[in-house]
């Protein structure tokens, strides 16, 4: 005060004010510093700090003065013993430029490695070799080559010297190419540049595809891409068109020639007999199948195929085979509503999310010597991240999986030896092997327990341990009302780097923390810390943990890799009793990779694949002043001051202004939302991150860009006519909006939450509504005849309470149901419990959903996929006659309405009469589980909307010039005149009900699955 009155200041200027008081935050904490807390407001103003957050204003002093180095840290290694397996060099004196393809020749013990500029070479199959002989330079043979993918031998090579290529030459009609050579008979052996037999041509470009084998019936098979790039997913529609060549296995006949090809067609291909397809097709729906080979014991095909933002598959290929592609990546939707092939999809038969893998490379069935424990396992690996599986099958069943080996290659490709030993091809020039890995398991060493970790001096206050800084972030994304906590940690001497465009760049034995801390537990409302997360960066890469705190909050213990879920009791002064419960869910390590995606290919340097798995540590986050023991000062500015942080701050600062906080009414409307979106969907929502719509969600991606103002959805509609990902002005066509309002399947966020954040929601739905309608996108009359409707009837509801009639209306149609959903809040409480007593048992899902988050917990639906014990009733004694009763007359089961056995029943879904013959048990409770999943081509439902405005839905019974005729789940028929036909696509969603055996007993299921098993 002394101060203040010595320098006779009333108004501040900018001069006066320490450069460290940088927003209203540290204003009012520098005011407090000086005595002046008691101040009225108005009596000093502070004028000229008038732009909060100026990148410029870096603190006069630093929050720490110096670095302590951090000492302490025991987190090293992992907590699962060290793989099986380990890599070694092969031949340890050769090295290729980006080699694609590793091979042998039939009776030769040379090997043969192809590179993807052109040329292909040839040494001895002995580790002393130290030079390769050159075997052809395709660019020599054709200049316009960019690059080979393919090569093979004739089975009969000894005697006819042919060798097979496939290369590249152009984005033309006819740019990927197989030909066939002679090769000489010198040693070591050349191809003769003039001996080129052109076989088969397909469009090049993006996926090629190129992978060429002999099967043991002595037929080529070729594998090609779809042709086009990463995104948007399959462009020309190629998976499931097999008019042309493109995502298929093709099988030529290559030692005949027939009319004017260089090959037949042999007579036994699947599709051969189909109008309009390529006869050459032995199966087709794949995305880019990098790699197949033949079990040389049982002849199986396997195929791995590179998938697009979430899965990677491996495929053992049935002779006529849809693999679903674009409709379907892996078990993922991806483009459902196209036209499917002619054959039904299939599931892969091994699969990995891309927080397992990201560049699948197919392998080969072991039958070597050298590694007797693999024999007879498909051994695979991965192009990103280097890891190889062995699965072992039994009968059509992946008996187990495991991971072999984590390897420092990228892995490009695998080739076998003429005895059946296996070689693992390096990108980066150099072939491998498996030896058994000598390494100690130390994974005991690894800290179980939060206080093991070297993270903190004491765990009562969350006192760091010294070399460990707390820090704080600007916005937060919704966490089931949770907040945080957050440290950073950086071993001795390590320096934090940061790019131009605010990426971040941790040293190895880097640590990121977070402690989630909830309020309201209990009658008591005790705040509770639930859970610390840690990104521990080793080995060029993070790797996440769970830390579970106990109930008494005196240390916390490493959750398991599975992860678990808890049942909390959250105090709510609308829930009976004051308490609901609220499920909380504790990450497995998977599950965290989910979110800290190190795949966004979007970001391609290595800042930007790490800044891509801290999805909190960013320029925008961190620009910002932080409240430090001693002062608050601006937090990178210390971070650089004290040496941990290396980067030009003040131009960071200036590029990269601070994240708003989305809840913070006063801020910009469109920064809130965009911020939003980016802290909660981003890290899905971009290229090649796990979010199978194609839409742009970084707050850097301009609106126009985000690929969803307007757009059709591609993932479900949910009944929403005339929907779109965001219609600009119409928060009730948004799909966007209706994903975020919703529990159950398809919510967004779909990991990291499980209570819809209605302050999150209100802001999109503002945002939405205040969106300029583009002139082109001007409602239709019917739109908005139907929006005053459904507001007419929400001013009912809110002003007389609940009116039956007007839910009803608002009920009969998402739209409707939506609008209701929005104003629950604000209802009072008799008016909300009556409106969901009636809303919650909907008879439709997507009507349902939206009101199930206003239905106790305990009370809720419980989804099959976490109640139904698949096992459990597989093992129960079953009776196939009461099964029959079941069938028939059980109303909870309700199966002959849509479905006949011998007569006796309706015709809607498939007739069983013989489904026992067709499918095991086990695999008719999955179909029941999972209906959507195994939907056969005549059973795929279609959405049908109107010119009027109206949406129809049902298995398409007929379609001509004239009109369109739908049979709905009531087995009701109507028929729709072809021009009032505005939108006609196919849904994902099976007419058979996903809780179907929701009123049912295990035995009743058991019985069931006893009865259909004897349908033979």
């Amino acid at each position: 005060m002394e101060w203040i009155h010595e320098t006779g200041l009333v108004n501040f200027d900018s001069e006066a004010v320490p450069s460290c008081v940088t927003n209203s935050e540290s204003k009012m904490s520098w005011i407090k510093s000086l005595g002046c807390g008691c101040l009225l407001s108005g009596l000093i103003a502070i004028n000229a700090v008038a732009d909060e957050n100026k990148p410029e204003r870096t603190a006069a002093r630093p929050g720490i003065q110096r670095r302590v180095p951090w000492t302490t840290s025991r987190m090293a290694g992992t907590p699962e013993p060290p793989p099986p397996y380990q890599v070694a060099a092969a031949f340890a004196q050769l090295k290729f430029s980006k080699p694609v393809v590793i091979t042998s020749a039939p009776g030769t013990d040379r090997l043969f490695v192809a590179e993807q500029s052109g040329k292909i070479y040839s040494f001895p199959n002995d580790p002393a070799c130290d030079t390769a002989d050159l075997f052809a330079d395709m660019k020599k043979i054709q200049s316009k080559i960019s690059s080979v993918y393919g090569l093979t031998f004739h089975p009969d090579f000894q005697r006819n010297r042919y060798v097979y290529i496939c290369y590249v030459a152009g984005n033309t009609a006819d740019g990927s190419r197989v030909s066939r050579f002679q090769v000489t008979d010198a040693d070591p052996p050349l191809v003769d540049p003039d001996s080129e037999r052109l076989l088969i041509t397909w469009p090049g470009g993006g996926h090629n595809g190129g992978c060429l084998k002999f099967g043991p019936d002595g037929y080529l098979y070729i594998t090609t891409g779809d042709g086009v790039g990463p995104a948007p997913p399959d462009v020309k529609r190629s998976g499931q068109n097999v008019g042309n060549l493109l995502s298929a296995v093709l099988r030529i006949d290559v030692d005949h020639s027939g009319g004017d090809r260089s090959y037949t067609v042999p007579a036994d291909n699947p599709l051969i007999e189909i109008d309009g397809a390529r006869p050459e097709i032995w199966a087709y729906g794949f995305r880019n199948p990098w790699k197949m080979s033949f079990d040389r014991a049982t002849g199986d095909l396997w195929v791995g195929d590179v998938g697009w933002q979430m899965w990677e598959m491996i495929y053992r290929v049935q002779k006529g085979g849809n693999y679903g592609w674009s409709i379907m990546e892996g078990r993922q939707p991806a483009v459902p509503e196209q036209e499917p092939g002619p054959t039904p999809i299939l599931p892969p038969t091994i699969d990995h999310p891309h927080s397992e893998a990201a560049s699948i490379t197919g392998g080969f069935v072991y039958r070597g010597r050298r590694l007797p424990q693999l024999v007879g396992q498909y051994l695979y690996g991965d192009f990103q991240t280097g890891v190889v599986w062995a699965a072992r099958m039994d009968g059509e069943r992946v008996a187990s999986r495991v991971e072999l080996a984590q390897t420092p290659l990228q892995l490009v490709g695998f080739g076998e030896s003429r005895s059946g030993e296996l070689f693992l091809l390096d990108y980066r020039g150099s072939i491998y092997r498996l030896e058994p890995n000598p390494a100690p398991d130390r994974s005991r060493e690894f800290p179980r327990r939060l206080s093991q970790t070297g993270l903190f001096a004491s765990l009562a206050p969350l006192q760091p341990a010294p070399g460990v800084i707390e820090y704080s972030i600007n916005s937060t994304h919704w966490a089931d009302g949770s907040r945080s906590r957050r440290w950073l940690a950086v071993p001795p001497g390590g320096t934090v780097k940061i790019d131009g465009k605010g990426n971040w760049q941790f040293p190895d034995g880097s640590v990121i923390a977070k402690t989630i801390i909830i309020d309201g537990i209990g009658s008591s409302r005790k705040t509770v810390k639930l859970e610390t997360q840690i990104l521990h960066r080793e080995q060029n890469s993070w790797r996440p943990y769970t830390y579970v705190w106990d109930s008494a909050e005196r240390d916390a213990s490493l959750a398991d890799a599975q992860g678990f879920s808890r049942v909390l009791q959250v105090h709510d002064d609308q829930a009976p009793g004051g308490l609901r419960q609220q499920t909380w869910r504790f990450a497995g390590r998977k599950e965290c990779s989910l979110c800290h995606n190190p795949w966004v290919e979007a970001r391609t340097t290595i800042f930007g694949i790490q800044s891509a798995s801290l999805l909190g540590v960013h320029v925008r986050q961190l620009n910002r002043v932080h409240e430090y023991d001693s002062h608050p000062a601006d937090q990178l500015a210390t971070l650089q001051h004290i040496g941990l942080l290396d980067a030009d701050v003040p131009k960071l600062q200036q590029n990269n202004p601070a994240f708003v906080d989305p809840y913070d009414e006063s801020a910009d409307l469109d920064a809130r939302a965009r911020t939003y979106l980016h802290l909660n969907c981003a890290h899905c929502h971009q290229q090649h991150a796990g979010g199978a719509a194609n839409i742009v969600l970084t707050h850097s991606a301009a609106l126009k860009d985000t690929v969803m103002l307007g757009v059709r959805p591609t993932q479900g509609t949910f009944g929403i006519a005339d929907a779109r990902i965001v219609a600009p002005g119409d928060p009730s066509l948004s799909v966007l909006i209706y994903r975020v309002a919703k529990l159950g399947g398809g919510r967004m966020p779909r990991v990291g939450s499980a209570e819809v954040d209605s302050r999150g929601l209100r802001l999109l739905h503002d945002w939405i509504a205040g969106m300029p309608v583009p002139a082109p996108a001007a409602a239709k009359a019917t739109h908005a005849a139907l929006t005053e409707k459904i507001q007419a009837d929400i001013q009912l509801v809110r002003q007389a309470g609940t009116r039956d009639a007007a839910v009803a209306r608002l009920i009969a149609s998402t739209r409707g149901a939506l609008a209701l959903s929005q104003i629950m809040d604000s209802l009072p409480v008799d008016s909300r419990r009556q409106v969901v007593e009636r809303a919650s048992k909907h008879s439709a899902s997507q009507v349902r959903d939206l009101f199930e988050r206003f239905v106790p917990a305990d009370q809720r639906i419980k989804r099959l996929g976490s109640v139904v014990n698949q096992s459990e009733i597989l093992s129960l004694e079953a009776d196939a006659e009461r099964g029959r009763k079941v069938f028939f007359s059980d109303a909870a089961a309700s199966c002959k309405n849509c479905h006949r056995i011998q007569k006796q029943g309706e015709n809607l879904g498939p007739d069983l009469s013989t489904i026992g013959k067709k499918y095991r048990r086990d695999q008719l409770l999955l179909h029941i589980l999972e209906p959507s999943r195994f939907m056969e081509p005549k059973y795929v439902p279609y959405l049908v909307e109107t010119k009027q405005g109206l949406v129809y839905s049902g298995l398409l019974e007929k379609k001509t010039d004239s009109e369109v005729v739908l049979k709905d789940a009531r087995n009701k028929r109507t028929v729709i005149a072809a021009a009032d036909v505005e939108v006609m696509v196919r849904q994902q969603k099976s007419l058979m009900p996903d809780l179907l055996l929701r009123d049912m007993t295990a035995a009743q299921v058991a019985d069931l699955l006893a009865f259909l098993a004897t349908l033979r």
